[in-house]
């Protein structure tokens, strides 16, 4: 063997120690259910429509569309301020089940740089159950973030989004008319 070819052979030998130095973001998730004393229907009516966003999420101002239904944009601004643009995905009437995803990131708003959301109603009894999914990645990419941009800031707000997006659902929809 000659010293080409060993060097050739022993490069990647080489490298595999450092590969475990290597990381970058990991994918997080989150997930909560709350239930509601509301019919789901009336939960849909709510949901179903990406403009009423800021109707029943106190963390949201205002939203602005850019078309309608799947394939549509929303700008949403935060009562904190700031804004984010998401896509909307999916809205489906059987399933009663929504998902959207973020198009446009402003990790200075909301610290991450990725996210799809996935809202789910499913009828229990009087009422209805609803489950929030997410899945995120945090907003700095690289191997050594700020600790705003970590991990941990990342499931903080997302886990806070959730939350209070749940509980302002569930205030609004149990009103009584």
């Amino acid at each position: 063997m000659n010293r080409r070819s060993f060097f050739a052979l022993s490069l990647p030998l080489l490298l595999v120690p450092h590969l475990g130095l290597a990381h970058g973001p990991t994918p997080q998730r989150a997930e909560q259910s709350l239930e509601i004393a509301a019919a789901p229907d009336r939960l849909w009516a709510l949901l179903s429509d990406p403009a009423l966003y800021a109707d029943w999420h106190p963390a949201v101002a205002s939203v602005e569309m850019e078309g309608s239904g799947a394939g549509a944009k929303r700008r949403v601004t935060f009562v904190a301020g700031g804004s984010v643009l998401d896509g909307i995905d999916r809205i489906d009437d059987a399933a009663m089940e929504i998902r959207w995803r973020l198009s446009e990131e402003a990790i200075e708003v909301f610290p991450v740089s990725h996210y799809t959301h996935t809202v789910k109603i499913t009828p229990e009894g009087d009422g209805a159950s609803v489950t929030w999914k997410s899945s995120f990645f945090r907003a700095d990419t690289t191997n050594e973030p700020e600790e705003r941009f970590s991990d941990e800031a990342a499931v903080a707000a997302v886990e806070e989004l959730i939350r209070s997006g749940l509980e302002g659902l569930k205030a609004r929809a149990e009103q009584k008319s």
